[in-house]
């Protein structure tokens, strides 16, 4: 026995036990070689339909069906099918709704039930991984399947591999509808599921807030007119996506169950339709009796199966369950069969003609409960005689349709009086001149979802009930529609203000320069609607009470009276009577109410306020500041602005369809260009120039892309030209014009361009600025230099040629280190010409160390990966004995200390080794210079330049190899990249240049003072994305600590580089939370230092993972 709700779920209903029943089928010969199945069923089946004239009569003795009890915990398997419905399954012809009688078929079932069949449920590999990493819900009812009540249990998950027949569940296809995506998903045989997820769905979110779901029937007719029998579906995505997109409806998911074809009937209702007293002769033959067959493997293979592989909740109240005609009634069937599993129905058109009435006459009637806590039941006023011409006279016709009205009345205050009351828990609509069609049924579905999903936003206004704003989705997803909900009595400034004047102001983008705009807050649908809802509760519950004070007070006067004639004293019947128990259609009755499982005081809870929005195509963050009227109405204006650094939002582009499904070796020899030309512009803002593709490829036509303001002497220079040579200039030297493009202009933007092609045997592209009239820009003496990639047919081009062989991974020693393991990963050596391998030997990487924490489980990551940080100076990250100042910064046991505490999500750390004596190369974008005044004359002859290459090999090369065989993830959100000194000068590179592929940057004593301050001037000229945030740390003592002599002037400079360095950040818009600068007073610049503050700046850089 479970609990629902802290109370014992009552015994499942039963029904009386019916007679056999006889299904005959007519059917027609296979085809050669078409039944060569061995099982009794398919035999007999083939035999019979090989007589005389290709047609044979089966008639199918079905017994009387109930729904099986839940198996016990430890099994994974659901009872087995009736003889009878395997050899349906087992058939695989066409089959008709038709009953009668005729000999012989007896004996063919139960050959068929001898052999029965396990049916286990099954879920994708992935989905199964993800249950490992979703908490339980609160109020979360456990699955009845075997392996939903494992896993509550303890036990381990159901194997991902179907035992059934049918075959386990496969995705199909996918598909973009209604600003989300509807998954086609194989169940049994040519049977499916078709599920909607909305916009902005993501597992990682639903394993983080599971969504609500809607079940429905008949999932043929909901989303494609031309898989439904009328030629009209229900639209259910658009109408669902309308609601969302509106504010009526939090984001929520749809599963549509498709029907068996011709034995629809047998699976959607009790017992067989019958006539209604001659007005349906059609149906006269149908069959039915599966119902309870049908529900039980919603209940333990469809349900589960949604809940693994797409998060959809498991809370009675956030599940909903509905069809129409028959599904309708099957979806009444469903709300007595499966008391608290769902706490929504949706029953449109319900044929409770069926079976004599029997279902509204005797089984509703007497079924003693628990009933669902929402029903919204409609009816149209034209249901038969609007869809078919009838032979019956007019009057009949017309009487059949107003019994049908009266049928829903009936069903209405039956329900009504057992405790679903009309307009709070229960919504009644009988449409005048409307028929039985999915056409009808789509106009009716806005309102019935509205009705039925209201109590969807209780868990999630409950969780958000301190926040000032939130959004729907809650993560804002580049060219998608939104909705920002806000939260006035959170606004410190705004919360006494008239609620008809506040407004939204926003803007995407740096400078809020992309989309900038400005919306009416308005009262947010949904909420309000729960809020009035919650209200008629409470003036019901106050009426409720005050009758039965009233009664009370009757009764105790009449006791009294009595009493007093009795010369007795009176009896104490007030409080037993506001004490009496609850009636069958009390409140006690009803299951699935959002009010009891989530403690939500709707009724007090805050006025939302909302304004939908479009986020632009090319937005990657959003900006945003509140205010209480026009800000030129003439009188003040007041701002809810975050202190003055506006609210900052995030926006995430998704990865296209070809970044999806590129490999490893595809990244690391392609590098083709993703997306348009636009929108790899305004990625590479802060860059002096950029190529499409985005990593050159030998013997392919490219394009340069050279950012004019960001030259040095050339900014403003009309005669710009590009030298440019290959393979350290010893071929394919040219002298090319740049000219002016189209793409978008702003401050320190202005983009020109030249064609080129790359010559086949090219490995690098260097190239140099001029006039043509003595005015240079050559990266002060370094040349900018790209790389080039082989095409995946190598070097020539020629499909003859030999196919050049990507980095991988040669050896992994793994070992205990901080409770979790490090993995040792050597890499293989860089193919190509020997000069190519002479460079590389000194320059490229050769060694990575991965620690991976406590519990990690590469083949169940969470969804969407581990979140990962990358370090660089890889030898000094982990032991003292290995960093080259005896000291390290112990990244593996800080970490390790964070996880096992709980204060952040279990993570991976990747540390690259350095190239040792080439390290400058690597993680400078020029050589360092001796600094202002020549400080640093040790530095003078070291080389630099290469960091732009350094990170292509990374993200290209790198990543790519880790991400497959960790299992961390590729989301910018949960990606951070770190490093001191040198490597802190290449994250705040990284920040400008690679913010869309790391989200989190640690920055820690960055060498600033190289070239003389040069890079603080490239980084006032950024004008492009940010990460999310960064920590930026320095110490008062960065020179003198480390040296046998004091230069306090020196301290002093590198101090005052950091500190512009953070002013630059914050007046670019990292403020408000995202950045955090730190100055350790007496701190110098070593790993001891940069040990100290990693727990502080874990904490600030990942904490927000817990919430990816």
């Amino acid at each position: 026995m479970r609990l629902i709700s802290g109370r014992a779920a009552p015994a499942v209903h039963r029904s009386r036990a019916p007679g056999p029943l006889r299904v005959a089928m007519p059917v027609a010969p296979a085809a050669a070689g078409e039944h060569g199945s061995k099982d009794p069923a398919h035999q007999g089946i083939a035999e019979a339909a090989s007589g005389p004239g290709g047609i044979a009569t089966l008639v199918l003795e079905l017994p009387p069906e109930v729904i099986p009890p839940p198996p016990a915990a430890a099994e994974a398997t659901v009872a087995p099918p009736d003889g009878a419905a395997a050899a349906l399954a087992a058939a695989d012809v066409p089959v008709v709704n038709n009953v009668v009688t005729a000999p012989g078929i007896s004996a063919l079932a139960a050959a068929a039930a001898a052999e029965p069949e396990t049916v286990a449920s099954a879920a994708p590999a992935e989905a199964a991984a993800a249950t490992t990493t979703a908490a339980p819900e609160p109020g979360a009812v456990p699955s009845t399947s075997g392996g939903g009540a494992a896993a509550a249990a303890g036990a381990p998950a159901p194997s991902t591999t179907s035992t059934s027949a049918d075959g386990p569940f496969a995705l199909v296809r996918s598909v973009p509808l209604a600003g989300g995506r509807l998954d086609i998903v194989r169940w049994r045989g040519e049977r499916m599921l078709r599920i909607w997820t909305p916009p902005g769905y993501s597992r990682s979110d639903a394993a983080r807030e599971p969504y609500p779901v809607m079940y429905l029937n008949d999932g043929q007719n909901l989303f494609d007119a031309k898989l439904s029998l009328s030629g009209h579906a229900w639209h259910a995505a658009e109408a669902a996506a309308e609601g969302i997109g509106s504010g009526q409806l939090p984001p929520f998911v749809i599963v549509g169950i498709d029907h068996s074809g011709a034995t629809r009937s047998y699976d959607y209702l009790p017992y067989p339709p019958g006539t209604a007293g001659g007005a349906r002769l059609d149906a006269e033959q149908w069959p039915g009796g599966g119902v309870d067959t049908y529900l039980a493997a919603v209940r333990d293979e469809i349900m589960p199966y949604a809940e693994r592989a797409y998060g959809v909740s498991t809370v009675p109240s956030m599940r909903g369950f509905g069809g129409s005609s028959f599904g309708g009634v099957c979806a009444l069937m469903a709300a007595m069969r499966l008391p608290g599993v769902f706490g929504s129905f949706l029953v449109e058109s319900p044929s409770l003609w069926f079976g004599d009435e029997k279902l509204l006459r005797e089984e509703l009637p007497t079924h003693p409960g628990p009933w669902p806590a929402r029903v919204f039941l409609a009816m149209g006023t034209k249901e038969y005689t609007g869809i078919r011409k009838t032979k019956e006279k007019e009057a009949d016709a017309a009487a059949f349709d107003a019994k049908l009205v009266e049928y829903t009345h009936e069903l209405a205050d039956l329900l009504e009086a057992r405790g679903l009351t009309r307009g709070l828990r229960m919504q009644v609509e009988v449409e005048k001149g409307a028929t039985h069609t999915e056409s009808a049924w789509a106009g009716r579905l806005p309102r019935a979802l509205a009705f039925l999903g209201v109590h969807w936003w209780r868990p999630l206004l409950r969780r958000r009930a301190d926040a000032l704003f939130f959004f729907a989705p809650r993560k804002l997803h580049a060219g998608q529609n939104a909705v920002l909900f806000f939260n006035q009595a959170k606004s410190a400034v705004l919360a006494d203000r008239p609620a008809d004047s506040l407004h939204m102001n926003f803007g995407f983008n740096i400078d809020w320069s992309v989309g900038a705009g400005r919306a009416a807050l308005a009262p947010a649908p949904g909420p309000a609607a729960m809020r009035r809802e919650a209200a008629m509760r409470t003036a019901q519950a106050r009426a409720e009470q005050a009758v039965l004070q009233a009664k009370a007070s009757q009764a105790t006067a009449a006791a009294a009276a009595a009493a007093a004639a009795a010369a007795a004293p009176p009896a104490p019947l007030a409080e037993a009577a506001l004490t009496q128990a609850a009636t069958p259609g009390g409140k006690d009755n009803i299951v699935g109410d959002p009010e009891e499982e989530e403690g939500f005081d709707a009724a007090g809870s805050a006025i939302w306020l909302a304004a939908p929005f479009t986020v632009p195509a090319e937005a990657y963050e959003m900006h945003l500041a509140f205010s209480d009227g026009p800000p030129h109405s003439g009188s003040q204006v007041l701002w809810d602005n975050n202190a003055g650094s506006n609210f900052y939002v995030r926006v995430k582009m998704d990865m296209t369809a070809a970044q999806k499904s590129h490999n490893v070796e595809q990244a690391m020899q392609e590098a083709p260009a993703w997306g348009d030309v636009q929108a790899i512009a305004h990625k590479r803002g802060g860059s002096m120039y950029f190529t499409t593709p985005e990593v050159l490829v030998a013997g392919a036509p490219a394009v340069l892309y050279v950012n004019r303001c960001r030259t040095r002497g050339l900014a403003s220079n009309p005669n710009l030209r590009v030298l440019f040579g290959f393979n350290s200039w010893s071929t394919g030297s040219q002298e090319m014009h740049l000219r002016p493009t189209s793409l978008w202009r702003g401050q320190d933007i202005d983009w020109w361009s030249t064609t080129l092609t790359v010559p086949p045997d090219a490995s690098d592209l260097s190239f140099v600025l001029t006039d043509g009239h003595g005015i240079w820009d050559n990266n002060a003496g370094n040349n900018y230099v790209l790389p080039v990639k082989q095409s995946r047919s190598g070097a020539g081009g020629g499909d003859a040629a030999p196919k050049i062989k990507p980095r991988g991974v040669k050896s992994v020693e793994s070992m205990p280190h901080a409770a979790g393991t490090m993995h040792i990963v050597e890499l293989t050596k860089r193919q190509g010409s020997e000069a190519d391998r002479r460079t590389a030997k000194w320059t490229e990487e050769k060694r990575l160390r991965v620690w991976t924490p406590p519990g990690f489980d590469a083949a169940n990551p969470p969804p969407g990966g581990y979140p990962v940080l990358w370090m660089q100076d890889g030898q000094n990250m982990f032991e003292d004995w290995l960093a080259h100042q005896g000291v390290s910064w112990r990244v593996g046991y800080t970490a390790s200390d964070l996880i096992t505490r709980g204060e952040l999500p279990p993570f991976v750390v990747v540390a690259v080794d350095s190239a040792g004596a080439m390290r400058s190369l690597n993680y400078l974008p020029y050589p360092p210079g001796t600094g202002a005044g020549g400080f640093r004359g040790d530095a003078e002859r070291w080389p630099g330049g290469g960091l732009e290459a350094y990170m292509g090999r990374l993200v290209e090369e790198i990543m790519p190899l880790v991400q497959e065989r960790f299992s961390v993830s590729s989301d910018p959100a949960k990606v951070a990249f770190g490093g001191g000194s040198f490597a802190g000068v290449a994250a705040l590179y990284a920040a400008m240049h690679y913010p869309h592929v790391f989200g989190c940057v640690l920055a820690e004593s960055p060498s600033l003072w190289i070239a003389e301050g040069r890079f603080l001037q490239d980084m006032r000229c950024h004008r492009g994305m940010l990460p999310e945030r960064l920590f930026l740390g320095c110490g008062t003592r960065e020179y003198s600590a480390t040296r046998d002599h004091d230069r306090d002037d020196v301290d002093g400079l590198l101090l005052n580089y950091c500190q512009e360095a953070a002013a630059i950040l914050d007046s670019q818009g990292m403020r408000g939370g995202r950045l955090r600068f730190l100055v350790e007073e007496g701190a110098g610049h070593h790993e001891l230092a940069w040990q100290w503050r990693l727990t502080g700046a874990m904490r600030f850089l990942f904490n927000a993972w817990w919430d990816e």
